[in-house]
């Protein structure tokens, strides 16, 4: 066995030493041995399997000096040493495929492997199936496969595999042009954009060019190919050192490049299918997208090609949220252009009718890719736009949950899990899956009604709202009205929310609840259930003049009844200003003592609704517990209460009825999208009332300017 400095010494010139030196040398060497013959191109394949072995045994070990003590600094030479393999000229294709499958999800080992001048089938498989951010992205690191690595049976088994991206790559590869005449009829735009960017069927391309229904497919065909997408190997140097490998290594960490020319045709509505109407709104520039959909809008609405571009606004991934929202914001404004004096929606609410429209009508939006790609959070996860398709697609809501299904590691959109628990036709166990699936939402300045997962307690039973709240609680706030039912059922929980209760101010919202319940969710999963009755009763601690808020936790928990809270109102001892948090107690209680013991509030909230803007707010967010609120006894109690201007909060300068009554239609908006348009109060404040309503339910469509954070 050589000393360290020996072998240190030997290492600096291994192109000097003979094959069974520099095996020896692999053998016992140190971290600085083994990089310095992982450098040189001199060493020998059989050195190489040596260090590979030795990758594979010691780990982030190897090349540890045994002789060092435990103290002395170490820095793991393996992932050098194999960034320095994979590319090695004399690198074994077994070596090479070894150090792949240690890598295999990192571009640069994909490509390195498969543009190696010797590459294995398999690692130029491994390229091949690396897929692109759209079919319209192209994958310039196919250019770098050397057409002698594929065999021309593997290509023709390329050209009739299911994958699109395997008959892609077969028609960059091939210069057969019998193939390439049969990959140019091919249903995927994909393969035949590829088929016109290969210059070894002119006549092919020139066909193309002239009768491709692919707009980007066309121009591709009839203009120039640039020497960077022809196949072909490289030219002195090492190849990953070179100027395009970088810049496919770029496109490959990208997902592919949008070429200009593909820009240029799905910019252009004129010419544009409905596919790539669909595609272009997912994958265009802003400022080419802007134009396009002026363009589109301009021309109609109710078009087919109108119907894909707004189903491609719905899907296109938030990836960069200040383009999202400035996208969002440029839409709506052009949308603007459609109102007409019959309108009854305007901006946000405008944009999320109308991409809710395509996402339900359009052919080509698949259930599964939809699923996939609302996992990305764009658009079309959101409730105001999920819940109008499904209005419209009915078998929406199921198709999605089975698809979640088949694919148990996608996330699912919050908006689908609100929509499963409301369809009696998923099962519980279903909907208890959806929720261990919900991604963080993310974070705002405050926390916001938008935000939160409403479930309504009286729509399932209580065993399974307490496992979805529970479960679902871990990454998203829920809405009162469905943790406070929870809460009600736990007498450790009551205490807890009773013990946080008077630091909360405002309105009670989700948030505060759900951080209680997530700091003692260990407690309470260690510990049994502590069950307490049903049945509400008089505690003590309400005697007390009481908050709105300890009003609405109070009659949630059931320390007070809700006869009890209604003659409190009546006698004037207790003043309701808002409604709202009162009525998220109240629909707590409903669900688990039952509509009965709400009947006296209800009483009182239905005989003052026209004078009282709580009562209003009260009456119009309690209709499960009564009965359906009709449009036109909506739009009368709106005018009756804008006439008679009584409440302390009745009207504000602008003219609306009250804060609190906008917030309650805001919510019946966000619960049942579409139908605040079917209300038609008469008078002028009654309308602004429902106007800025709507405008509420919407406002968080896409991202808000001045209420996101980092």
């Amino acid at each position: 066995m050589l000393d360290r400095a020996s072998l240190e010494r030997l290492s600096r010139t291994p192109e000097k030493n003979a094959p069974l030196l520099n095996v020896a040398l692999a053998e016992e060497g140190p971290a600085a041995v083994l990089l310095a013959l992982a450098r040189s191109s001199a060493v020998g394949p059989e050195a190489i399997e040596v260090i590979v072995g030795r990758i594979a045994a010691e780990g982030a070990d190897v090349g540890r000096d045994r002789q060092a003590g435990p103290d002395e600094a170490f820095v793991s030479p393996a992932p050098e040493l194999d960034r320095l393999l994979v590319a090695h000229p004399r690198a074994s294709g077994t070596a090479r495929d070894a150090i792949l499958g240690r890598h295999a999800d990192d571009p640069f080992f994909v490509l390195a492997a498969a543009a190696h001048p010797r590459a294995t089938l398999d690692a130029a498989l491994r390229a091949v199936d690396w897929p692109p951010a759209s079919p319209v992205h192209d994958r310039l690191w196919l250019a770098l496969v050397d057409p002698s690595a594929v065999p021309p049976l593997t290509l023709e088994a390329w050209s009739q595999d299911p994958s699109p991206l395997r008959r892609e790559a077969a028609a960059r590869i091939t210069r057969e042009p019998a193939l390439l005449e049969a990959l140019a009829a091919d249903p995927s735009r994909q393969v035949r954009r590829a088929v016109a960017s290969n210059r070894f069927g002119p006549h092919i391309r020139a066909r193309l060019a002239s009768s491709d229904p692919a707009p980007e497919v066309r121009l591709r065909a009839g203009g120039a190919l640039s020497a960077h997408g022809e196949p072909g190997g490289f030219e002195g140097g090492s190849y990953v050192d070179s100027a395009r490998f970088a810049a496919a290594l770029r496109a490959m960490r990208a997902g592919g490049v949008l070429a200009p020319d593909v820009t240029r045709a799905l910019s252009a509505a004129g010419a544009l299918d409905d596919q790539g109407a669909l595609i272009a709104a997912q994958v265009l520039p802003r400022a080419e997208l802007g134009g396009l959909v002026e363009q589109v809008v301009g021309a109609g609405l109710e078009s087919s090609r109108s119907f894909h571009l707004a189903a491609g606004l719905a899907l296109r991934a938030a990836d960069d949220e200040t383009e999202h929202t400035e996208i969002v914001y440029d839409t709506v404004k052009t949308l603007a252009s459609t109102t007409t004096s019959e309108s009854r929606l305007t901006g946000k609410a405008r944009l999320a009718a109308w991409t809710a429209e395509g996402l339900a009508r359009c052919g080509d939006a698949a259930t599964e890719p939809i699923l996939e790609e609302l996992a990305d959070s764009p658009l079309g996860a959101e409730r105001m736009i999920l819940a109008r398709g499904a209005a419209i697609r009915g078998a929406l809501v199921s198709d999605l949950c089975a698809a979640a299904a088949a694919d148990p590691a996608c996330a699912v959109p919050a908006a689908l899990l609100e929509l499963a628990w409301a369809d009696p036709s998923i099962p519980d166990a279903r909907v208890v899956e959806l929720a261990a699936r919900i991604p963080k939402a993310k974070k705002r300045a405050e926390d916001l009604p938008e935000d939160e997962i409403d479930l309504d307690p009286s729509l399932r039973s209580l065993e399974v709202l307490e496992r979805v709240v529970l479960t679902a609680t871990r990454s998203r706030n829920l809405s009162p009205r469905a943790a406070l039912a929870v809460v009600a059922l736990d007498a450790r929980r009551v205490r807890y929310i009773l013990s946080a209760m008077p630091q909360w101010k405002g309105r009670l919202s989700g948030g505060p609840l759900a951080r209680v319940l997530r700091q003692h969710a260990g407690a309470l999963e260690a510990a049994q259930a502590e069950t307490r009755a049903r049945v509400g009763r008089i505690e003590g601690w309400t005697e007390r003049m009481l908050g709105e808020i300890e009003l609405a936790i109070a009659l949630a928990v059931g320390h007070l009844t809700g006869a009890e809270v209604a003659r409190r109102i009546q006698i004037g001892r207790q003043v309701i200003t808002d409604g709202l948090s009162l009525v998220a107690g109240a629909e707590a209680r409903a669900a688990i003592e039952g509509p009965a013991s709400l009947a006296a509030l209800l009483a009182w909230a239905t005989k003052t609704r026209t004078s009282h803007p709580a009562a209003l707010a009260t009456w119009l967010l309690l209709e499960r517990l009564d009965r359906h609120r009709a449009p036109s006894l909506i739009a009368s109690s709106l005018d009756a209460l804008a006439a008679g201007g009584a409440g302390p909060a009745a009207a504000s300068a602008k003219g609306v009825v009250a804060p609190s009554v906008c917030d309650a239609l805001a919510v019946i908006e966000r619960r049942t999208p579409g139908r605040l348009e079917t209300i038609h109060p008469q008078s002028p404040r009654g309308r602004a009332t429902l106007a800025s309503a709507i405008a509420r339910a919407y406002r968080a469509l896409g991202g808000m300017r001045d209420e996101r954070s980092g």
